[in-house]
Protein backbone atom coordinates (compact mmCIF):
# COMPACT_ATOMS: atom_id res chain seq x y z
CA UNK A 1 0.00 0.00 0.00
CA UNK A 2 1.38 3.59 -1.02
CA UNK A 3 1.96 6.43 1.28
CA UNK A 4 -1.13 7.97 -1.21
CA UNK A 5 -3.46 5.08 -0.09
CA UNK A 6 -2.63 5.57 3.58
CA UNK A 7 -3.76 9.22 3.52
CA UNK A 8 -7.39 9.95 5.32
CA UNK A 9 -10.13 11.32 2.87
CA UNK A 10 -11.32 15.49 3.82
CA UNK A 11 -14.16 16.67 3.31
CA UNK A 12 -15.18 20.27 3.01
CA UNK A 13 -17.22 21.34 5.57
CA UNK A 14 -20.85 23.22 4.78
CA UNK A 15 -20.06 26.65 6.50
CA UNK A 16 -22.59 28.64 5.73
CA UNK A 17 -22.15 32.29 4.46
CA UNK A 18 -24.10 35.03 7.40
CA UNK A 19 -26.60 37.48 6.55
CA UNK A 20 -25.56 41.26 7.73
CA UNK A 21 -27.75 42.55 10.40
CA UNK A 22 -30.92 44.55 8.78
CA UNK A 23 -29.75 47.60 10.37
CA UNK A 24 -26.53 47.80 8.99
CA UNK A 25 -27.24 46.07 5.41
CA UNK A 26 -27.02 49.26 3.50
CA UNK A 27 -24.18 50.77 5.20
CA UNK A 28 -22.07 48.11 5.02
CA UNK A 29 -22.75 46.85 1.29
CA UNK A 30 -19.88 47.52 -0.67
CA UNK A 31 -18.04 46.19 1.93
CA UNK A 32 -19.86 42.82 2.44
CA UNK A 33 -19.71 42.44 -1.27
CA UNK A 34 -16.11 42.92 -1.46
CA UNK A 35 -15.86 39.83 1.34
CA UNK A 36 -18.46 37.54 -0.32
CA UNK A 37 -16.43 37.66 -3.28
CA UNK A 38 -13.01 36.99 -1.72
CA UNK A 39 -14.82 34.42 0.30
CA UNK A 40 -16.14 32.94 -3.22
CA UNK A 41 -12.88 32.70 -4.89
CA UNK A 42 -10.84 31.02 -1.51
CA UNK A 43 -14.26 28.47 -1.58
CA UNK A 44 -13.68 28.12 -5.43
CA UNK A 45 -10.08 27.46 -5.33
CA UNK A 46 -10.82 25.07 -2.44
CA UNK A 47 -13.87 23.03 -4.60
CA UNK A 48 -10.81 23.10 -7.54
CA UNK A 49 -8.94 21.38 -5.37
CA UNK A 50 -11.45 18.90 -4.05
CA UNK A 51 -12.73 18.07 -7.39
CA UNK A 52 -9.49 17.39 -9.45
CA UNK A 53 -6.62 17.24 -6.93
CA UNK A 54 -7.64 15.69 -4.08
CA UNK A 55 -9.38 12.48 -6.44
CA UNK A 56 -5.85 12.15 -7.94
CA UNK A 57 -4.05 11.92 -4.99
CA UNK A 58 -6.91 9.45 -3.17
CA UNK A 59 -7.15 7.29 -6.12
CA UNK A 60 -3.62 7.45 -7.46
CA UNK A 61 -2.37 3.55 -7.30
CA UNK A 62 -5.68 2.35 -6.08
CA UNK A 63 -7.55 1.90 -9.33
CA UNK A 64 -6.08 0.54 -12.02
CA UNK A 65 -6.86 2.00 -15.93
CA UNK A 66 -9.71 -0.15 -17.65
CA UNK A 67 -11.55 -0.75 -14.40
CA UNK A 68 -15.16 0.55 -14.87
CA UNK A 69 -16.77 2.64 -12.26
CA UNK A 70 -20.03 1.76 -11.69
CA UNK A 71 -22.43 4.60 -11.12
CA UNK A 72 -26.23 2.61 -10.13
CA UNK A 73 -27.93 2.79 -6.87
CA UNK A 74 -26.67 -0.40 -6.04
CA UNK A 75 -23.12 -0.25 -6.15
CA UNK A 76 -23.61 3.06 -4.14
CA UNK A 77 -25.21 1.09 -1.33
CA UNK A 78 -22.51 -1.61 -1.65
CA UNK A 79 -19.99 1.41 -0.89
CA UNK A 80 -21.79 3.17 1.88
CA UNK A 81 -22.35 -0.26 3.55
CA UNK A 82 -18.65 -1.20 2.70
CA UNK A 83 -16.90 2.11 4.16
CA UNK A 84 -19.33 2.23 7.63
CA UNK A 85 -18.21 -1.22 8.28
CA UNK A 86 -14.16 -0.52 7.31
CA UNK A 87 -14.31 2.38 10.06
CA UNK A 88 -11.60 5.34 10.10
CA UNK A 89 -8.77 2.76 7.90
CA UNK A 90 -10.21 3.78 4.21
CA UNK A 91 -7.41 1.53 2.98
CA UNK A 92 -7.24 -1.69 4.99
CA UNK A 93 -8.95 -4.93 3.51
CA UNK A 94 -10.60 -2.63 0.32
CA UNK A 95 -10.54 -3.36 -3.63
CA UNK A 96 -9.62 -1.13 -5.83
CA UNK A 97 -13.51 -0.85 -7.13
CA UNK A 98 -14.73 0.08 -3.82
CA UNK A 99 -12.62 3.04 -3.52
CA UNK A 100 -13.56 4.11 -7.30
CA UNK A 101 -17.14 3.98 -6.22
CA UNK A 102 -16.44 5.89 -2.97
CA UNK A 103 -14.25 8.55 -4.91
CA UNK A 104 -17.42 8.71 -7.58
CA UNK A 105 -19.58 9.18 -4.52
CA UNK A 106 -17.80 11.92 -3.16
CA UNK A 107 -17.03 13.61 -6.42
CA UNK A 108 -21.24 13.99 -6.38
CA UNK A 109 -21.46 14.99 -2.87
CA UNK A 110 -18.77 17.95 -3.74
CA UNK A 111 -20.45 18.83 -6.63
CA UNK A 112 -23.86 19.34 -5.42
CA UNK A 113 -22.13 20.92 -2.22
CA UNK A 114 -20.35 23.69 -4.45
CA UNK A 115 -23.90 24.54 -6.21
CA UNK A 116 -25.64 24.40 -2.42
CA UNK A 117 -22.40 26.88 -0.81
CA UNK A 118 -23.19 29.25 -4.12
CA UNK A 119 -26.24 29.42 -3.55
CA UNK A 120 -26.64 29.70 0.22
CA UNK A 121 -23.69 32.70 0.06
CA UNK A 122 -25.95 34.72 -2.49
CA UNK A 123 -28.64 33.97 -0.89
CA UNK A 124 -26.62 35.28 2.60
CA UNK A 125 -26.00 38.31 0.76
CA UNK A 126 -29.78 39.40 -0.19
CA UNK A 127 -30.65 38.43 3.50
CA UNK A 128 -32.27 34.83 3.36
CA UNK A 129 -32.10 34.92 6.71
CA UNK A 130 -33.95 37.91 7.39
CA UNK A 131 -36.98 36.44 5.06
CA UNK A 132 -36.53 32.70 4.19
CA UNK A 133 -37.13 31.39 7.89
CA UNK A 134 -37.93 29.08 8.45
CA UNK A 135 -36.80 26.89 5.13
CA UNK A 136 -33.96 28.79 5.22
CA UNK A 137 -32.55 27.54 8.71
CA UNK A 138 -34.35 24.19 7.49
CA UNK A 139 -31.75 24.12 4.51
CA UNK A 140 -28.87 24.92 6.70
CA UNK A 141 -29.65 21.89 9.46
CA UNK A 142 -29.95 19.46 6.11
CA UNK A 143 -26.50 21.11 5.13
CA UNK A 144 -25.27 20.56 8.43
CA UNK A 145 -26.56 16.69 8.70
CA UNK A 146 -24.79 16.33 4.97
CA UNK A 147 -21.66 17.54 6.29
CA UNK A 148 -22.03 15.07 9.46
CA UNK A 149 -22.84 12.31 6.90
CA UNK A 150 -20.12 13.49 4.87
CA UNK A 151 -17.50 13.26 7.75
CA UNK A 152 -18.95 9.87 8.27
CA UNK A 153 -17.77 8.63 4.71
CA UNK A 154 -21.87 7.67 3.94
CA UNK A 155 -21.18 9.69 1.05
CA UNK A 156 -25.02 8.51 -0.28
CA UNK A 157 -26.75 10.32 2.65
CA UNK A 158 -24.33 13.23 2.44
CA UNK A 159 -25.54 14.03 -1.09
CA UNK A 160 -29.55 13.38 -0.15
CA UNK A 161 -28.73 15.93 2.39
CA UNK A 162 -26.84 18.52 0.45
CA UNK A 163 -29.54 17.95 -2.72
CA UNK A 164 -32.58 18.31 0.12
CA UNK A 165 -30.61 21.78 1.71
CA UNK A 166 -30.59 22.72 -1.96
CA UNK A 167 -33.52 22.56 -3.60
CA UNK A 168 -35.26 24.16 -0.30
CA UNK A 169 -32.23 27.04 -1.19
CA UNK A 170 -33.24 27.07 -4.44
CA UNK A 171 -37.50 27.36 -3.60
CA UNK A 172 -36.29 30.42 -1.97
CA UNK A 173 -34.47 31.51 -4.91
CA UNK A 174 -37.57 31.26 -7.05
CA UNK A 175 -39.14 33.02 -4.61
CA UNK A 176 -37.52 36.05 -4.97
CA UNK A 177 -39.25 37.64 -7.75
CA UNK A 178 -42.21 37.43 -5.81
CA UNK A 179 -41.18 38.38 -2.35
CA UNK A 180 -39.24 41.41 -3.91
CA UNK A 181 -42.85 42.70 -5.48
CA UNK A 182 -44.77 42.00 -1.85
CA UNK A 183 -41.74 44.28 -0.40
CA UNK A 184 -41.88 47.01 -2.97
CA UNK A 185 -45.62 46.97 -2.74
CA UNK A 186 -45.59 47.26 1.11
CA UNK A 187 -43.03 49.90 0.85
CA UNK A 188 -45.05 51.69 -1.53
CA UNK A 189 -48.13 51.88 1.12
CA UNK A 190 -45.64 52.93 3.39
CA UNK A 191 -44.81 55.94 1.55
CA UNK A 192 -48.55 56.66 0.95
CA UNK A 193 -49.11 56.49 4.37
CA UNK A 194 -46.63 59.06 4.64
CA UNK A 195 -44.44 56.30 7.50
CA UNK A 196 -41.46 57.88 6.91
CA UNK A 197 -39.65 55.39 9.42
CA UNK A 198 -41.39 52.27 8.45
CA UNK A 199 -40.38 53.10 4.54
CA UNK A 200 -37.05 53.92 5.15
CA UNK A 201 -36.96 50.64 6.63
CA UNK A 202 -38.39 48.72 3.98
CA UNK A 203 -35.81 50.43 1.62
CA UNK A 204 -33.19 49.32 3.04
CA UNK A 205 -34.99 45.36 2.92
CA UNK A 206 -35.60 46.39 -0.42
CA UNK A 207 -32.11 47.21 -1.54
CA UNK A 208 -30.68 44.21 0.61
CA UNK A 209 -33.20 41.95 -1.36
CA UNK A 210 -32.83 43.40 -5.16
CA UNK A 211 -29.82 45.85 -4.67
CA UNK A 212 -29.99 45.77 -8.78
CA UNK A 213 -33.46 47.06 -8.75
CA UNK A 214 -33.36 49.99 -11.04
CA UNK A 215 -36.47 51.31 -8.85
CA UNK A 216 -34.24 52.28 -6.09
CA UNK A 217 -33.08 55.46 -7.02
CA UNK A 218 -36.38 56.71 -7.58
CA UNK A 219 -37.78 55.02 -4.13
CA UNK A 220 -34.69 56.53 -2.11
CA UNK A 221 -35.82 59.92 -3.54
CA UNK A 222 -39.46 59.98 -2.96
CA UNK A 223 -39.06 58.98 0.63
CA UNK A 224 -36.15 61.99 1.09
CA UNK A 225 -39.35 64.13 -0.08
CA UNK A 226 -41.91 62.30 2.22
CA UNK A 227 -41.49 64.58 5.76
CA UNK A 228 -42.23 67.59 3.07
CA UNK A 229 -45.40 65.62 1.29
CA UNK A 230 -46.28 64.85 5.21
CA UNK A 231 -46.60 68.49 6.32
CA UNK A 232 -48.34 69.72 3.31
CA UNK A 233 -50.85 66.90 3.49
CA UNK A 234 -51.16 68.48 6.90
CA UNK A 235 -51.82 71.56 6.32
CA UNK A 236 -53.80 71.26 3.21
CA UNK A 237 -56.23 68.85 5.97
CA UNK A 238 -55.99 72.17 8.45
CA UNK A 239 -56.82 74.57 5.73
CA UNK A 240 -59.64 72.94 4.25
CA UNK A 241 -61.05 72.60 8.01
CA UNK A 242 -60.77 76.01 8.66
CA UNK A 243 -63.06 76.53 5.63
CA UNK A 244 -60.01 77.70 3.19
CA UNK A 245 -60.22 75.49 0.38
CA UNK A 246 -57.71 77.80 -1.71
CA UNK A 247 -55.12 77.73 0.86
CA UNK A 248 -55.79 73.80 1.22
CA UNK A 249 -55.33 73.56 -2.86
CA UNK A 250 -52.42 75.30 -2.73
CA UNK A 251 -50.50 73.25 0.11
CA UNK A 252 -51.80 69.97 -1.75
CA UNK A 253 -50.25 71.07 -4.74
CA UNK A 254 -47.01 71.67 -3.06
CA UNK A 255 -47.24 67.46 -1.71
CA UNK A 256 -47.59 66.30 -4.93
CA UNK A 257 -44.91 68.73 -6.55
CA UNK A 258 -42.97 67.64 -3.99
CA UNK A 259 -43.43 63.84 -5.17
CA UNK A 260 -45.18 63.71 -8.27
CA UNK A 261 -45.82 59.52 -8.22
CA UNK A 262 -47.86 60.30 -4.59
CA UNK A 263 -51.46 58.81 -5.42
CA UNK A 264 -52.92 59.96 -2.02
CA UNK A 265 -51.50 63.50 -2.49
CA UNK A 266 -52.81 63.74 -6.18
CA UNK A 267 -55.85 62.16 -4.84
CA UNK A 268 -56.41 64.85 -2.18
CA UNK A 269 -55.39 67.60 -4.87
CA UNK A 270 -58.26 66.13 -7.01
CA UNK A 271 -60.83 66.37 -4.38
CA UNK A 272 -59.91 69.90 -2.63
CA UNK A 273 -60.02 71.40 -6.24
CA UNK A 274 -63.11 70.15 -7.07
CA UNK A 275 -64.36 71.71 -3.66
CA UNK A 276 -62.88 74.54 -4.13
CA UNK A 277 -64.68 74.82 -7.44
CA UNK A 278 -68.04 73.80 -6.06
CA UNK A 279 -67.59 76.37 -3.20
CA UNK A 280 -66.92 78.66 -6.38
CA UNK A 281 -69.82 77.51 -8.03
CA UNK A 282 -71.83 78.21 -5.39
CA UNK A 283 -70.51 81.43 -4.63
CA UNK A 284 -71.41 82.43 -8.03
CA UNK A 285 -74.57 81.39 -7.99
CA UNK A 286 -75.24 82.61 -4.93
CA UNK A 287 -74.39 86.57 -6.37
CA UNK A 288 -76.09 85.48 -9.39
CA UNK A 289 -78.86 85.07 -7.56
CA UNK A 290 -78.94 88.22 -5.40
CA UNK A 291 -77.94 90.33 -8.41
CA UNK A 292 -81.35 89.14 -9.99
CA UNK A 293 -83.24 89.87 -6.88
CA UNK A 294 -81.75 93.70 -7.32
CA UNK A 295 -82.50 93.64 -10.88
CA UNK A 296 -79.12 94.09 -11.73
CA UNK A 297 -78.87 91.32 -14.55
CA UNK A 298 -75.52 92.56 -16.11
CA UNK A 299 -74.10 91.33 -13.11
CA UNK A 300 -76.12 88.49 -12.46
CA UNK A 301 -75.68 87.41 -16.15
CA UNK A 302 -71.40 87.49 -15.08
CA UNK A 303 -72.22 85.56 -12.24
CA UNK A 304 -74.03 82.76 -13.90
CA UNK A 305 -71.97 82.66 -17.06
CA UNK A 306 -69.02 82.23 -14.89
CA UNK A 307 -70.31 79.52 -12.82
CA UNK A 308 -71.24 77.98 -15.64
CA UNK A 309 -67.70 78.50 -16.81
CA UNK A 310 -66.32 76.77 -13.57
CA UNK A 311 -68.52 73.55 -14.11
CA UNK A 312 -69.34 73.01 -17.63
CA UNK A 313 -72.55 71.09 -18.84
CA UNK A 314 -74.08 71.88 -15.15
CA UNK A 315 -77.49 72.65 -15.52
CA UNK A 316 -78.00 75.04 -13.19
CA UNK A 317 -76.67 77.73 -14.73
CA UNK A 318 -78.67 77.12 -17.77
CA UNK A 319 -82.07 77.34 -15.96
CA UNK A 320 -80.81 80.43 -13.85
CA UNK A 321 -79.56 82.46 -17.34
CA UNK A 322 -83.51 81.24 -18.75
CA UNK A 323 -84.72 83.05 -15.19
CA UNK A 324 -82.74 86.27 -15.85
CA UNK A 325 -84.23 86.55 -19.36
CA UNK A 326 -87.57 86.23 -18.43
CA UNK A 327 -86.91 88.57 -15.80
CA UNK A 328 -84.94 90.87 -17.63
CA UNK A 329 -88.12 90.81 -20.08
CA UNK A 330 -90.51 91.61 -17.51
CA UNK A 331 -88.53 93.90 -16.14
CA UNK A 332 -87.75 95.86 -19.32
CA UNK A 333 -91.57 96.01 -20.16
CA UNK A 334 -92.28 97.03 -16.89
CA UNK A 335 -90.38 100.19 -17.38
CA UNK A 336 -91.49 100.38 -20.97
CA UNK A 337 -95.24 100.43 -19.43
CA UNK A 338 -94.19 103.43 -17.00
CA UNK A 339 -92.54 105.25 -19.45
CA UNK A 340 -95.08 104.97 -21.96
CA UNK A 341 -97.48 105.66 -18.69
CA UNK A 342 -95.42 108.85 -17.69
CA UNK A 343 -94.72 110.87 -21.11
CA UNK A 344 -98.52 110.49 -21.66
CA UNK A 345 -99.18 111.89 -18.71
CA UNK A 346 -96.38 114.51 -19.26
CA UNK A 347 -98.51 114.97 -23.12
CA UNK A 348 -94.90 113.77 -24.82
CA UNK A 349 -97.19 111.73 -27.28
CA UNK A 350 -93.94 110.94 -29.42
CA UNK A 351 -92.03 109.96 -26.77
CA UNK A 352 -95.07 107.88 -25.09
CA UNK A 353 -95.25 106.02 -28.50
CA UNK A 354 -91.85 105.23 -28.69
CA UNK A 355 -92.01 103.12 -25.56
CA UNK A 356 -95.04 101.36 -26.23
CA UNK A 357 -94.03 100.78 -30.05
CA UNK A 358 -90.52 98.62 -28.23
CA UNK A 359 -92.58 97.02 -25.75
CA UNK A 360 -94.67 95.34 -29.11
CA UNK A 361 -90.98 94.65 -30.56
CA UNK A 362 -90.66 92.25 -27.57
CA UNK A 363 -94.56 91.09 -27.10
CA UNK A 364 -96.83 92.04 -30.16
CA UNK A 365 -99.55 90.99 -27.95
CA UNK A 366 -99.03 92.59 -24.85
CA UNK A 367 -102.03 94.67 -23.83
CA UNK A 368 -100.71 97.63 -22.27
CA UNK A 369 -98.35 98.26 -25.65
CA UNK A 370 -101.36 98.21 -27.91
CA UNK A 371 -103.19 99.95 -26.16
CA UNK A 372 -101.14 102.66 -25.63
CA UNK A 373 -100.03 102.67 -29.25
CA UNK A 374 -103.92 103.29 -30.03
CA UNK A 375 -103.95 106.61 -27.33
CA UNK A 376 -100.32 107.89 -28.43
CA UNK A 377 -100.51 107.41 -32.29
CA UNK A 378 -102.87 110.12 -32.95
CA UNK A 379 -101.98 112.29 -30.27
CA UNK A 380 -98.21 112.24 -31.47
CA UNK A 381 -99.24 113.12 -34.81
CA UNK A 382 -101.28 115.77 -33.83
CA UNK A 383 -98.55 117.10 -31.79
CA UNK A 384 -96.46 117.29 -34.55
CA UNK A 385 -98.98 119.38 -36.31
CA UNK A 386 -99.68 121.55 -33.73
CA UNK A 387 -95.93 122.29 -33.00
CA UNK A 388 -95.27 123.30 -36.33
CA UNK A 389 -98.00 125.38 -37.24
CA UNK A 390 -96.84 128.56 -35.66
CA UNK A 391 -93.71 128.24 -36.86
CA UNK A 392 -95.12 128.24 -40.86
CA UNK A 393 -97.65 131.41 -40.25
CA UNK A 394 -96.52 132.73 -43.05
CA UNK A 395 -97.56 129.63 -45.46
CA UNK A 396 -101.03 129.69 -44.11
CA UNK A 397 -101.63 132.62 -47.26
CA UNK A 398 -102.09 129.64 -48.94
CA UNK A 399 -105.58 128.85 -48.76
CA UNK A 400 -105.07 124.83 -48.61
CA UNK A 401 -102.67 124.97 -45.99
CA UNK A 402 -104.92 127.65 -43.94
CA UNK A 403 -107.57 124.92 -44.39
CA UNK A 404 -105.27 121.90 -42.97
CA UNK A 405 -103.89 124.55 -39.97
CA UNK A 406 -108.01 124.96 -39.25
CA UNK A 407 -108.13 121.24 -39.79
CA UNK A 408 -105.77 120.70 -36.78
CA UNK A 409 -107.06 123.09 -34.71
CA UNK A 410 -110.18 121.82 -34.47
CA UNK A 411 -109.05 118.30 -33.75
CA UNK A 412 -107.10 119.82 -30.96
CA UNK A 413 -110.05 121.78 -29.31
CA UNK A 414 -112.56 118.74 -29.83
CA UNK A 415 -110.31 116.50 -27.46
CA UNK A 416 -111.70 116.62 -23.86
CA UNK A 417 -109.90 117.43 -21.27
CA UNK A 418 -106.90 119.08 -22.09
CA UNK A 419 -103.42 119.24 -20.25
CA UNK A 420 -101.55 122.06 -20.15
CA UNK A 421 -99.05 121.13 -22.75
CA UNK A 422 -102.35 120.96 -25.31
CA UNK A 423 -103.93 124.03 -24.07
CA UNK A 424 -101.12 126.13 -24.50
CA UNK A 425 -100.31 124.33 -28.53
CA UNK A 426 -104.23 125.20 -29.12
CA UNK A 427 -103.82 128.75 -27.96
CA UNK A 428 -100.39 129.21 -30.52
CA UNK A 429 -102.46 127.80 -33.06
CA UNK A 430 -105.93 130.36 -32.19
CA UNK A 431 -103.05 133.00 -32.22
CA UNK A 432 -101.41 131.89 -35.91
CA UNK A 433 -104.12 131.73 -37.67
CA UNK A 434 -105.57 135.24 -36.15
CA UNK A 435 -102.42 136.55 -37.17
CA UNK A 436 -102.99 134.75 -40.78
CA UNK A 437 -106.52 135.81 -41.16
CA UNK A 438 -106.16 139.37 -40.58
CA UNK A 439 -105.89 141.57 -43.49
CA UNK A 440 -102.85 144.24 -44.02
CA UNK A 441 -103.07 147.23 -46.30
CA UNK A 442 -100.51 146.87 -49.18
CA UNK A 443 -99.27 149.25 -51.57
CA UNK A 444 -98.44 148.38 -55.19
CA UNK A 445 -96.91 150.93 -56.95
CA UNK A 446 -95.98 151.47 -60.93
CA UNK A 447 -94.95 153.06 -64.18
CA UNK A 448 -98.03 152.53 -65.68
CA UNK A 449 -96.52 150.26 -68.37
CA UNK A 450 -95.46 147.29 -66.49
CA UNK A 451 -98.62 144.51 -66.77
CA UNK A 452 -98.45 143.31 -62.83
CA UNK A 453 -100.26 140.00 -61.67
CA UNK A 454 -99.71 139.00 -58.20
CA UNK A 455 -99.26 135.07 -57.92
CA UNK A 456 -101.91 132.94 -55.76
CA UNK A 457 -104.47 136.61 -55.37
CA UNK A 458 -105.18 137.97 -59.06
CA UNK A 459 -103.57 140.30 -61.97
CA UNK A 460 -103.69 143.96 -61.52
CA UNK A 461 -102.55 145.02 -64.91
CA UNK A 462 -100.84 148.73 -65.86
CA UNK A 463 -100.99 150.84 -62.58
CA UNK A 464 -99.06 153.65 -61.23
CA UNK A 465 -100.58 153.26 -57.73
CA UNK A 466 -103.04 150.54 -56.25
CA UNK A 467 -104.43 149.81 -52.44
CA UNK A 468 -105.01 145.80 -51.38
CA UNK A 469 -106.09 144.32 -48.28
CA UNK A 470 -104.09 141.28 -48.22
CA UNK A 471 -103.23 138.87 -45.44
CA UNK A 472 -100.06 138.36 -43.56
CA UNK A 473 -97.91 136.24 -45.66
CA UNK A 474 -95.32 135.80 -48.46
CA UNK A 475 -96.25 136.74 -51.83
CA UNK A 476 -94.57 137.13 -55.00
CA UNK A 477 -96.00 139.85 -58.12
CA UNK A 478 -94.69 139.31 -61.93
CA UNK A 479 -94.30 142.30 -64.19
CA UNK A 480 -93.97 142.21 -67.94
CA UNK A 481 -93.63 144.61 -70.47
CA UNK A 482 -93.03 144.30 -74.07
CA UNK A 483 -89.17 145.39 -75.02
CA UNK A 484 -87.92 144.95 -71.56
CA UNK A 485 -87.36 142.13 -69.10
CA UNK A 486 -89.93 140.31 -67.08
CA UNK A 487 -89.34 141.11 -63.28
CA UNK A 488 -90.36 139.11 -60.19
CA UNK A 489 -90.47 140.68 -56.72
CA UNK A 490 -91.39 138.33 -53.36
CA UNK A 491 -92.30 140.30 -50.73
CA UNK A 492 -93.63 139.34 -46.79
CA UNK A 493 -96.97 141.05 -45.78
CA UNK A 494 -96.78 141.99 -41.62
CA UNK A 495 -99.33 144.10 -40.09
CA UNK A 496 -96.47 145.55 -38.24
CA UNK A 497 -94.67 147.26 -41.20
CA UNK A 498 -94.77 149.73 -43.90
CA UNK A 499 -96.33 147.59 -46.38
CA UNK A 500 -95.25 148.91 -49.68
CA UNK A 501 -94.38 147.10 -53.16
CA UNK A 502 -93.08 148.69 -56.49
CA UNK A 503 -93.42 146.37 -59.72
CA UNK A 504 -91.77 147.81 -63.13
CA UNK A 505 -89.73 146.61 -65.80
CA UNK A 506 -86.38 148.99 -66.41
CA UNK A 507 -84.05 146.59 -68.26
CA UNK A 508 -84.87 146.81 -72.07
CA UNK A 509 -83.92 144.00 -74.15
Amino acid sequence: MTEDQKQPLSATTFEPATSVPESVAVATKSDQSRLVYIALAVISALLLFVFFVLPQLVSHGESGPGIPVSSNSEDHAVSASTSQNTGTDAGTGRSPFAEAQESALRRDAQEILQSLLSLQASLAERGAKRWGEPVYGEALGKAASGDTAYRERNFIEATAQYQGALDQLSALESSLPERIESLHGILLTAIEMGDVLGAQARLNEFAEMAPADIRLVALDDRIGALPQVVDALTAATKAEESGDLAAAVNAAANATRADPAHKRAQGRLVDLQSALTRQQFTGAMTGGYTALNAQDFDLAETQFRSAAQLIPGAPEPASALLELDQARTQSTLIRLREQGARAEAEERWTDALTHYEAALEIDALMLFATEGAARAAPRAELDTRLEKLPAERDRLVDARIMGLAQQTLAEAEAIANPGPQLLSQITAARAALDYASTPVIVAITSDSLTDVTLLRVRRLGSLAEETLSLRPGSYTAVGMRNGYRDVRVTFEVRPDQRNTVDVRCVEAI
